[in-house]
């Protein structure tokens, strides 16, 4: 499928990567001064940041305030069998880019747009910060006692690009033409809290913070060891007796059922913790495989990559590669701001001469791997 891209920041520009990854092609639609992601310095390296959502696709940069970019848009616009924006509702109709206006020009068109709280307040500014705060899964996350706190990723951000792809492939597989896909980022924070909204729902009460441990089970969280943090991720009673028997606690088989477990929890996890902290991360991780207990060492995310990661290094930049094996590789790095400006308006029936005067006169933009 041919993909538009009028995106920004993080979630459409995400989306559009997944189904670039997936063989895809995706046309980034890019404003003169591009996305705000360029702007912004990873490790002191320009480029690193906007890299991380913007790969396997091409990048053409038109001016759509002008009255000639929009009429090239359009051109584009017929060509594609998806629209995947980021962009409040009220600026894509005031660009003559809305979903109204896309149905005109192009009447199989699968139209999807990400928003922070769906189209009804789609013109409220959201971030993923933000719509974590909202959407009360920031006041679950963090330590008893103390404050709220962000997710250490993007997480509302890259939950509902994928959400959005998902959408865009069902629509693709049903041929459902023309359509509107509505993806909020609130709406799918909430749908992706699982058992804590259902607690709310069906028992009244609000999920309280609890750092790294798992409010149902138990023991289920991170350990402090003589030199590092091991998971152990207990789900049922069995794993827990193999647990008992791998740290020498027999007398913790008193607790031998889940629901014991969590009215005693401070005891249950108050004696595991004296006997981890016996031993180093690596020496339990050991002996717990041994005894089939689920568990983990706690890695930095440099750790983490040494050992799992699966790259691919193109010029200065190292990718991650996609992690499902329906993978058709690294076909485009990352694009310069209009990198594929020619290339593109080539394909529609312009000639490079054409191109190079519309750039001239700020309708639309050339390449500039310095943007």
């Amino acid at each position: 499928m041919r993909v538009l891209e009028l995106g920004n920041n993080i979630s459409a520009p995400l989306a559009c990567t997944i189904l670039g990854e997936l063989g895809e092609d995706v046309i980034k639609v890019e404003p003169p001064q591009g996305d705000d992601r360029r702007k912004i310095e990873l490790e002191g390296v320009k480029g690193l940041y906007f890299a991380s959502v913007n790969r396997n696709k091409r990048s053409v940069s038109i001016d759509l305030k002008r009255k000639e970019g929009l009429e090239i848009f359009e051109e584009l616009l017929s060509t594609a069998d998806v629209v995947v924006t980021n962009y409040r509702p009220r600026a894509l109709s005031k660009l003559g880019v809305d979903f109204e206006e896309a149905v005109r020009v192009n009447p199989k068109v699968i139209y999807c747009s990400i928003t922070g709280y769906g189209r009804r307040e789609g013109d409220r500014p959201a971030y993923d910060a933000t719509v974590l705060a909202e959407s009360g899964l920031m006041d679950l996350t963090g330590y008893p006692g103390g404050p709220p706190s962000k997710f250490a990723t993007s997480i509302a951000d890259v939950t509902t690009a994928m959400m959005a792809a998902i959408s865009v492939l069902h629509a693709y597989a049903s041929d459902r033409r023309p359509v509107l896909l509505d993806v909020p980022m609130l709406q799918t924070q909430l749908y992706l809290s699982l058992e804590d909204a259902y607690a709310v729902l069906n028992g009244g009460t609000s999920p309280t913070r609890t750092g790294s441990a798992h409010r149902y089970l138990v023991p289920y969280q991170a350990f402090r060891t003589s030199d590092g943090y091991v998971y152990v991720a207990v789900f049922n009673d069995s794993q827990f007796l193999r647990l008992c028997d791998a740290i020498g606690r027999e007398d913790l088989k008193a607790y031998s059922t889940n629901s014991k477990r969590v009215r005693a929890k401070e005891i249950v996890v108050a004696e595991i913790q004296r006997e981890m902290e016996r031993e180093t991360r690596d020496r339990w991780i050991d002996v717990l495989r041994r005894y089939d207990v689920p568990c983990a060492p706690v890695l930095t995310l440099g750790e983490a990559i040494r050992r799992y990661g699966e790259v691919t290094e193109v010029g200065a930049i190292k990718y991650l590669n996609f992690p499902l094996q329906t993978w058709v590789g690294l076909r485009r790095p990352s694009p310069g701001l209009g990198e594929h400006t020619v290339e593109v308006l080539e394909e529609l029936g312009y000639s490079r001469e054409e191109v190079e005067d519309m750039a001239r006169k700020g309708i639309v933009k050339m390449m500039d791997r310095r943007a």
